[in-house]
């Protein structure tokens, strides 16, 4: 055991001496996720900017007999449920006096989307009649996609809350009229309708999240910073690459003469294999550790309890560790590794998130490709743990890469085997 710790760490030594790998290994994933969290907000949590929304109104309430204080104008409902506070921080409105007012200023790029409500449309939502109706009209800035699709999934829901309340109401009147004429039902119902309207009926638990939990209910109150999410994903992408640095070692020793030289000596070829195995290790591991330490002291980043970020970064040193191994076991010289390599822990980036973080959606094609990857697996593992998880909650985060991890290790080290034997 002394011998392999002892080849270990002189293959250690020669890397921290390797100025360039530093580099590789530590100063460019955080200066990467530096611009890549200042760029999208710092600190923050991912937002998008609040979308301006001007309202022209023409809805003056009901007309006729049938107005009375207990059925507020339908439009000033409207008009209420967008400046609700819960979606404060994603619509700014404003009134325009008039449409034409609010499409010009859609126009002019002052506003994204303007919203018309017709006169009369109380009439018509208040209303039992099947002739009665309305359309409220938005328009919208067509580049900006996004804000016209909040705002139109906000009206909308409230339209549905009117739609059903009417319905609700013209039923009623329906079953409780006699001889075409209104019975103290049609008023009964018509109230009822007016006050589900009024207290937002089905709407009013409605609430727009700009990034669905990912975690168990208890995990789900602590917010994750920008610069975080991604410098776990650079964290475990650049950790392949730490790996491969080592690993590579014993094809350049292989080549200049001194590993066959070595397995000349009295020392097993297992022990030899077994330093170099082990130095992969413990450099990932340091590697891994600075990083942390560094996106704790520059950035503030709370990666989560320590029980938890210790067993994630042995797990992903061990996948970085197993998988670079495997790949030297594969090639002949240190060229084809570096450019088998690159590939491989590319492609394996873009499918398991290490460029997108967490904000990838938890269903979907996507996501279920990302469970094809280990690094998917520990990337989630991450964001849980940010998000103040437990063991527990990780759980199947770690045992999956660590399969990964034992298959990479048993394929690389019958491959050396063979090779060496």
């Amino acid at each position: 055991m002394s011998r392999i710790f002892a080849i270990a760490f002189k293959d250690l030594r020669s890397t921290m001496r390797n100025l360039p790998a530093l580099a590789m290994m530590l100063l460019a994933p955080l200066a990467l996720a530096a611009l890549l969290g200042f760029a999208f907000g710092g600190g923050q949590s991912f937002s998008i900017a609040a979308t301006k929304v001007v309202v022209a109104n023409a809805d003056e309430g009901l007309s006729g007999p049938a107005a009375s204080a207990d059925r507020p104008a339908a439009g000033a409902l409207v008009v209420g449920a967008l400046n609700s506070p819960e979606i404060a921080d994603i619509l700014d409105v404003s009134e325009a006096p008039s449409a034409a007012e609010a499409r010009k200023r859609v126009d002019d790029g002052t506003d994204v989307v303007a919203i018309v409500i017709p006169a009369g449309f109380s009439d018509a939502i208040y209303g039992t009649g099947a002739a009665t109706g309305t359309t409220v009209e938005l328009y919208e800035n067509p580049t900006q996609g996004i804000g016209g699709d909040i705002t139109e999934s906000i009206v909308g829901q409230t339209l549905l809350t009117f739609n059903g309340a009417r319905a609700a109401a013209a039923a009623a009147s329906g079953l409780a009229s006699t001889g075409g004429q209104a019975g103290p039902a049609d008023e009964l119902a018509q109230r009822a309708a007016a006050q589900y309207i009024q207290e937002g009926g089905a709407a009013a638990r409605v609430a727009v999240s700009q990034r669905p939990p990912q975690l168990p209910q208890e995990s789900q109150g602590k917010d994750v910073g920008v610069t975080g999410v991604i410098l776990a994903g650079m964290m475990v992408f650049f950790l392949f690459f730490g790996a491969s640095n080592v690993a590579r070692t014993i094809l350049d020793e292989d080549q200049a003469g001194t590993l066959p030289r070595l397995f000349t000596t009295p020392t097993p070829r297992r022990t030899i294999l077994g330093g170099k195995f082990t130095s992969v290790f413990l450099t990932v591991t340091l590697q891994a550790l600075i990083l942390l330490l560094a996106g704790r002291v520059i950035f503030g980043i709370d990666w989560g309890g320590l029980d938890v970020v210790a067993a994630l970064t042995l797990v992903a040193a061990a996948v970085a560790s197993g998988l670079a191994l495997l790949v030297i076991s594969l090639v002949r010289t240190p060229a084809q590794a570096g450019a088998i390599g690159a590939g491989v822990y590319l492609v394996l980036a873009l499918l398991g998130g290490n460029f997108v973080g967490t904000a990838a959606t938890s269903t979907g094609t996507y996501a279920t490709i990302q469970k094809l990857t280990p690094n998917g697996w520990l990337l989630r593992g991450w964001d849980t743990a940010m998000r103040g998880g437990s063991l527990a909650d990780i759980g199947l985060n770690l045992m999956v890469p660590l399969l990964f991890a034992l298959v990479f290790f048993v394929v690389a080290v019958w491959r050396f085997r063979k090779r060496y034997a």
